[in-house]
C-alpha cells in the first residue's frame, strides 16, 4: 500500500467518524468514566472539558508485549523516538509536536523527574508495562494543577493494585525473538486495615544492533538489555477516614550502547538505577478530602567505554557518572463549598540536585568536566487553586491559577479556563484556555554550557472541540485542535564567530494541530478503534521564521481491532502509520524523512485464571529509520502466560 493511499483512506475514515481512537475497551472513552488527573479529585468525562484518554487494564492487557513507550506511541499526538529501537534507548518524548521535556509522567500522584538528565525528563524505560493498572493521559498546559514541565499535556501512571483477597499471587513468563525473556511475579492481599502488594519483574534481551551497518559486512555486535524490577506497596486505615501508604520503588537496568550513526562500539556499557520512596496521608470525610505526600526520587546514570575497542577518534577510554535527586513534598485537599462547587487547592515544594562527573583519554591528553551537588541545586514553591463548578444545567467551568517561586529566577504564575457545556447526555463541547511552563534544568542552568539568567518556557494553550457517543453508544467519537504558542524556548547556542556554546532563550515558538478519536462497536465481537493526529510548528527568533520540528512526523495514525469471536479468544491486529519528518540539523540523511507503516498483531486465549499469548511486531518486516543510522526493530514475537490465583 502506498504512503498516499494510506493517507486518502485515513482522511475519508476520520471524517467519517469524526476520528477514532487507539483501544480503550468498551467503556474508557464514554462520559460517565471517572477520571482523576483532569482535576486532582473524582471527576466523571462530562464533569471537566479537558481532554483524557484513559488506558484501562484490558488496553493493557492487550499490548503486553510491547514497553510503556511502544503502548504510548499507539496514542494520539504521541511520537516517542526511540520506543522502536533497541531496549534502553534514550526516548525522547515528541507529544503534540512539543520539544522532549515537555510532557510531565506523574506515578501514583507523584511528578517524576531526573535532574542529571539535560532536559530533566524522567526515565521510561524504568517502568514495566507489566506493573501498570491504568494510564490517565491529559491534553494541553496543566501547569496550574501539575506544575513544570506540563507544557503539552501529563501521563499519570497507576500502579497495579489488588486488594480482594487476604492473599493472592501472579506470575508470568514470556519468551520471543532476539532472545527476549519477561517473567515476573507478586503477591498481595489485605487483612482487616492492612493491604499489602510486592511485584517482581525481570527482563533480558540479546536485543540489535543500536547503530545500523549499512554495508551488513561490518560484523556491528547487538546491544542487548537486562532490567530487574522490584515494587512494594503497604496501606493501613488508621481510622475509617484517614489512611497512609507507603510504596517503593526500585529499577536497575544495563544496556549495551554504540558509538553513534552507523559507528558500532563493541564495549560501551551504561547502567541505570531508578528509586523511587513515597508516603501518602489521605484524609476524607463527605464533602471535604485532604492529602499530604512526600517522595524521593534518585536516578543513577553510569556509562563506560572502555579501551578494547576504539571507535571513536576523539577518546580511547571515556566514564562517565551522573545523579540527579528530586525531593518533593505537597499537600492539597478538596472541599465541596456547595452542590454545583468544589474547591481544589494545595502547596508544593521541589528540591533538585545533581553531581555528574565525566572524564576521557585520547591522543590529545585527559578531559574531565564536573558539576557538583552543592553547587547544582534549585528549590521551587508553588500555590495553587482552582474552583470546579460542575452539572449547572449541563455547563462546566474551571478558572484556576498557580504561583511558583524558583530559587534561580524568581517567580512565575499560570492560569486555567476551562468551560464546557453537554448538549445532551451524549455530547459535549468544550475550550480550554491555559498558560504553562518549563523551568530550566539544573544542566541548562550550571554545566560548563549553563546560563543561570534563563528565564523558564512559557506558553499558552488554546483547545476547542466536541466529544461524544451515538444514543446506542456504538459509536464515540472526539474532534479537537489546539495552538501552543510558546515565548523564552530554551535552546543550545552556538555563536558562529567565537565558536562559544551555551544555552539560551529563544523568541518563540508557535505549534498548532488537530486530533480525531473513536471507538466504534462491532456488534458483539469487539471493537475498531483509531486515531489521527496533525501537527505542525514554527519557531522566530529575531522575526526570521523557520520549520523547526525535527523529528517529529507531521501526522500519525493508529487504527486497532479488538476482536472476540469468542468468549475466551482475542485477536488483535492494528496498523500505525507515521508521516514524513524534519531531520534534525546534524543528523544524517535526507533532509525530510520518509514515511512508513507497521503491522502488529495479538492472539491471546484466557482459561479460568490463565492467559496465553503470542504477540506479532512489525509483521510486513518493514526497514524504517526514526533517525537515520540507528536500527529499529524489523519483525519480532513475543510469547507467553499469564497466571493469576
Amino acid at each position: 500500500m502506498s504512503m498516499k493511499k494510506i493517507f486518502y483512506t485515513v482522511t475519508a475514515l476520520a471524517g467519517f467518524h469524526y476520528g477514532m481512537a487507539q483501544k480503550d475497551s468498551v467503556n474508557t472513552n464514554q462520559l460517565n468514566e471517572v477520571i482523576i488527573t483532569a482535576a486532582k479529585t473524582n471527576l466523571k468525562q462530562s464533569q471537566t472539558g479537558k481532554i483524557v484518554t484513559v488506558l484501562d487494564q484490558q488496553t493493557i492487557a492487550n499490548n503486553i508485549g510491547r514497553s510503556l513507550s511502544e503502548l504510548l506511541n499507539t496514542q494520539a499526538g504521541f511520537f516517542l523516538n526511540g520506543a522502536n529501537n533497541t531496549h534502553g534507548t534514550n526516548i525522547d518524548a515528541y507529544f503534540r509536536g512539543s520539544a522532549t521535556g515537555n510532557l510531565l509522567i506523574v506515578i501514583d500522584g507523584i511528578p517524576v523527574f531526573d535532574p542529571s538528565q539535560p532536559n530533566n525528563s524522567f526515565d521510561l524505560n524504568s517502568i514495566p508495562l507489566d506493573q501498570i493498572e491504568k494510564i490517565e493521559i491529559l491534553k494541553g498546559g496543566q501547569s496550574t494543577l501539575w506544575g513544570s514541565d506540563a507544557v503539552a499535556g501529563v501521563v499519570q501512571i497507576f500502579l497495579k493494585k489488588d486488594w480482594k483477597k487476604k492473599i493472592a499471587a501472579n506470575a508470568n513468563v514470556a519468551y520471543g525473538s532476539y532472545n527476549t525473556l519477561n517473567a515476573g511475579a507478586g503477591i498481595n492481599g489485605a487483612i482487616d486495615r492492612f493491604a499489602y502488594n510486592l511485584q517482581y519483574n525481570y527482563l533480558k534481551t540479546d536485543g540489535i544492533s543500536a547503530a545500523y551497518d549499512s554495508t551488513g559486512k561490518q560484523n556491528f555486535d547487538k546491544d542487548g538489555f537486562k532490567r530487574n524490577n522490584f515494587r512494594g506497596e503497604l496501606r493501613y486505615a488508621i481510622t475509617k477516614n484517614l489512611n497512609v501508604k507507603a510504596i517503593a520503588n526500585l529499577s536497575i537496568y544495563h544496556n549495551d550502547l554504540d558509538e553513534g550513526a552507523f559507528t558500532d562500539d563493541k564495549d560501551y556499557t551504561a547502567k541505570n538505577v531508578n528509586n523511587l520512596g513515597a508516603l501518602y496521608f489521605n484524609y476524607h470525610k463527605e464533602n471535604f478530602s485532604w492529602n499530604l505526600l512526600g517522595s524521593y526520587q534518585q536516578a543513577k546514570r553510569s556509562f563506560v567505554d572502555d579501551s578494547t575497542d576504539i571507535s571513536s577518534p576523539y577518546y580511547k577510554y571515556a566514564a562517565g557518572k551522573y545523579i540527579g535527586n528530586t525531593l518533593t513534598v505537597e499537600t492539597f485537599g478538596n472541599i465541596h463549598l456547595a452542590k454545583h462547587f468544589q474547591l481544589v487547592s494545595g502547596v508544593q515544594y521541589i528540591h533538585q540536585q545533581t553531581d555528574q562527573f565525566y572524564k576521557s583519554y585520547s591522543d590529545f591528553g585527559p578531559y574531565e568536566s564536573d558539576l557538583g551537588k552543592d553547587s547544582a541545586r534549585i528549590n521551587q514553591v508553588s500555590v495553587y487553586t482552582s474552583l470546579l463548578i460542575t452539572d449547572v444545567h449541563g455547563f462546566n467551568f474551571e478558572a484556576g491559577g498557580r504561583v511558583n517561586n524558583h530559587s534561580i529566577y524568581g517567580n512565575n504564575a499560570t492560569y486555567t479556563l476551562n468551560p464546557s457545556i453537554n448538549i445532551n447526555e451524549h455530547v459535549k463541547l468544550f475550550l480550554n484556555i491555559s498558560s504553562a511552563y518549563k523551568i530550566p534544568s539544573l544542566y541548562q542552568l550550571y554545566s560548563e554550557y549553563g546560563n543561570r539568567d534563563l528565564k523558564p518556557e512559557s506558553s499558552t494553550t488554546y483547545e476547542l472541540g466536541v466529544q461524544g457517543e451515538t444514543n446506542d453508544k456504538t459509536l464515540f467519537f472526539r474532534v479537537a485542535a489546539f495552538k501552543r504558542d510558546t515565548r523564552n524556548l530554551i535552546i543550545f547556542f552556538t555563536d558562529t564567530t567565537t565558536f562559544a556554546s551555551k544555552y539560551i532563550n529563544r523568541d518563540k515558538q508557535n505549534d498548532y494541530g488537530f486530533e480525531l478519536e473513536s471507538t466504534v462497536q462491532l456488534g458483539k465481537i469487539g471493537s475498531w478503534n483509531n486515531n489521527f493526529a496533525y501537527v505542525h510548528g514554527r519557531g522566530e527568533q529575531d522575526n526570521v521564521k523557520m520549520d523547526n520540528l525535527f523529528r517529529r512526523p507531521n501526522f500519525t495514525w493508529n487504527s486497532a481491532l479488538a476482536l472476540q469471536p469468542v468468549k475466551q479468544l482475542t485477536i488483535a491486529p492494528s496498523l500505525r502509520v507515521i508521516g514524513t519528518r524534519l531531520k534534525a540539523p546534524y543528523d544524517i540523511g535526507p533532509d525530510k524523512m520518509p514515511s512508513y507503516y507497521t503491522v502488529d498483531c495479538l492472539l491471546a486465549y484466557k482459561i479460568n485464571h490463565v492467559r496465553f499469548f503470542a504477540e506479532f511486531h512489525n509483521i510486513t518486516n518493514q526497514q524504517y529509520f526514526d533517525i537515520v543510522g540507528y536500527n529499529t526493530k524489523r519483525f519480532n514475537m513475543l510469547a507467553g502466560v499469564y497466571l493469576n490465583f
